[in-house]
């Protein structure tokens, strides 16, 4: 039976009437980060509108490492993908230019999957993939092991998505297109995984306050107050931040500064330096020393120099900002009318949920865009396709991009998902002469964490003292607590329920990250060395003896763009650098350039396609970063007058 459509402004207001009482955790532990955003959405606006490719899933038995055990089944296409794909690959209507396009994508991550999906939806768009491996998926990699009892499902890349609207609306939008809301597993608000989030400080798990599972919002003031008196680091953290943090406001010439630093003076130093540095040790694997507060943090950023200042504008602003990006994304939804949308089941969950995942890992819906783009007539897909350079005769001509073989191919635009210097390599390699500013925003922004996952799968069910999400680890906590360079730990489990079909524990524990980023190849751990340094850690943090049934361990090469400090600014100058040089030919789009999170990539990829589609001019993928779209923070005037 069909699905009913949601009307999504009715269903906003009606959905806040009934979550209003419920209080939400922070976004932590999240392999994406977004600033919250209001559950709110602007009615009728008719606009027309990451990361280097890894593997996706495991073909090969043979390759599997020493500690694999024999009952393995890998993530097979297959398996994934919808029997019928009737509303996925129905054709939207051509767009308003009657012409066709000719356009290349680069890279197949989820955001050249996703971005090339919405393109093929186009009749008039000849859409081609090109990927630099063998495989589609980027770091969106899944692996189904047999055991005994049934199947459990690791995950090499991110695991879970960030529900909230309207910060999700084009990736359940995407989902529900592709014909996979059923495989959808939602994580309810007020569920241990969603709130009960811990960092590891000094030497045990310290619960970060936040709404208590099942409690109602009187009983967790109060469990939160006791915790604040008991507990010296979260207590130490709250007395700094109420008496007005470190320091005075920023000075207004200063282009940018660090998070570390940003949060220090507005919070005082153990929220830098214990909390922040544990949270973004999740989003980013990063240096809270080196990250862009200006880029992470806009609000707070913002918020540091105005008339309001901190405490006020957090007041006024507690209901969230929604960001160019979503605005635009919201534009173009609204743009479907007549068309299939998001079905009211789905959009209930995406309201109630915290996070969501999928039956068969995020693995999955790489796995089912690859179907979809297969079967598309208008879609070419090319693997093993390592570009030489990008070319252009004159700023009103086609682009032309030659590959590593020797041919050559000829598109009216060319959408770039991998990194900057990537791009710079090939465009630079045309012969060309580009001015020396523009080729330093390219090459500037090249820095990128590598991080090794290590799945641990145990029998025991109850193996932890401990429900919820998992912990973080700060960079300060004494060196004899956590030699492995841990990042986190994650209860895989907790935040995957109805995903696995055999009972027990499964855990991840993530290593590397920004400690490893003066490390030679060689000093990096072999999967056999990070198993034997991820039960290390398990048992000296959470007192585990148990062996697991299942081990698994794969590193993932420059895996995590930082956005270090100047992140902004260097993004505002490869605006305009791609503007001048190619006219909009030339656009890029996801985690390198858009945000880390498989929603900002979808996100953006969304928009880009849409306003490419359109025939929209000198779009590059980056007009956020404009001063214009960039502000996040109203004047008191201004709010007023709204």
């Amino acid at each position: 039976m069909r699905m009913r459509e949601v009307d999504i402004e009715s269903e906003l207001v009606e959905s806040r009437v009934h979550l209003r009482s419920g209080v939400t955790s922070p976004p932590l532990l999240q392999h994406s980060h977004q600033p919250r955003v209001p559950h709110q959405l602007t009615p009728d606006q008719d606009a027309p509108i990451a990361m280097r490719p890894g593997r996706l899933y495991c073909r090969n038995a043979g390759k599997l490492w020493a500690h694999s055990r024999p009952k393995t089944q890998p993530l097979a296409l297959s398996k994934l993908s919808s029997p019928t794909l009737p509303r996925c690959i129905r054709r939207f209507s051509s767009s308003p230019i009657s012409q066709q396009k000719n356009i290349a994508v680069i890279g197949a991550g989820i955001t050249g999957l996703s971005t090339a999906y919405r393109l093929s939806q186009d009749q008039d768009a000849n859409v081609t993939l090109y990927e630099k491996s063998s495989n589609f998926g980027g770091w969106l990699q899944s692996e189904v092991i047999n055991v005994d009892g049934g199947d459990v499902v690791f995950e090499y890349g991110p695991r879970t998505l960030r529900a909230g609207l309207p910060a999700s609306l084009s990736t359940l939008e995407l989902l529900s297109d592709l014909g996979l809301e059923d495989a959808i597993l939602a994580i309810r608000r007020d569920s241990p995984a969603a709130c009960n989030r811990y960092i590891y400080y000094p030497d045990h798990l310290v619960r970060l306050p936040g709404p208590y599972p099942g409690r109602s919002r009187l009983v967790s003031i109060f469990k939160n107050f006791l915790q604040l008196r008991s507990e010296p680091i979260i207590r130490e953290a709250a007395m700094e931040w109420f008496s007005g943090g470190q320091g005075a406001k920023r000075d207004p010439s200063i282009k940018d500064e660090s998070v570390a630093s940003l949060c220090s003076r507005v919070f005082g130093p153990n929220a830098a330096n214990v909390i922040a540095s544990a949270v973004f040790h999740g989003i980013y694997a990063g240096d809270v020393n080196q990250l862009s507060a200006r880029a992470i943090a806009p609000v707070l950023w913002e918020l540091d120099v105005s008339d309001q200042g901190v405490l006020m504008g957090m007041w006024q602003h507690r209901g969230g900002h929604r960001s160019y990006d979503i605005e635009q994304a919201h534009k173009i939804f609204g743009s479907r009318k007549g068309k299939p949308g998001i079905s009211k089941e789905t959009f209930r969950v995406g309201m109630g949920a915290s996070v969501l995942t999928l039956r068969g890992g995020l693995g999955q819906l790489a796995a089912t865009l690859e179907s979809n783009l297969r079967n598309a007539p208008n879609v070419k897909l090319k693997t093993n396709s390592d570009i030489k350079y990008i070319s252009q005769e004159e700023k009103h001509l086609p682009m032309t991009l030659a590959l590593a073989d020797g041919t050559t191919n000829t598109h009216d635009y060319i959408i770039s998902t991998t990194s900057p210097a990537a791009l710079g390599q090939q465009l630079v390699e045309s012969g060309k002469d580009l001015p020396s500013n523009f080729t330093k925003s390219l090459t500037k922004a090249h820095h990128a964490v590598s991080v090794m996952v290590v799945n641990l799968y145990y029998t025991n069910p109850s193996l932890l003292s401990h429900q919820g999400f998992g912990y973080l680890i700060p960079a300060v906590i004494p060196y004899e607590q956590n030699p492995e360079r841990a990042l986190g730990v994650l209860f895989a489990s907790e935040s995957s329920v109805g995903q696995d079909t055999a009972p027990g524990t499964k855990l991840t524990v993530m290593l590397g990250g920004h400690w490893w980023d003066d490390w030679q190849e060689s000093d990096l751990p072999d999967e056999e060395s990070a198993i034997a340094m991820a039960k290390t850690v398990i048992g000296r943090h959470l007192h585990v003896a148990d062996e697991p049934v299942v081990a698994r361990a794969r590193l993932q090469r420059k895996a995590i763009p930082q956005p270090t400090i100047g992140y902004v600014d260097r993004m505002e100058e490869l605006h305009a650098g791609l503007g001048e040089q190619f006219g909009g030919r030339v656009k890029v789009a996801g985690a390198w350039y858009t945000g880390v999170g498989v929603n900002d990539c979808i996100r953006a990829g969304r928009i880009l396609a849409a306003k490419t589609l359109s025939g929209e001019e000198g779009v590059t993928g980056l007009e956020m970063y404009l001063p214009e779209n960039f502000k996040r923070v109203k004047t008191l005037k201004e709010g007023e007058a709204r």
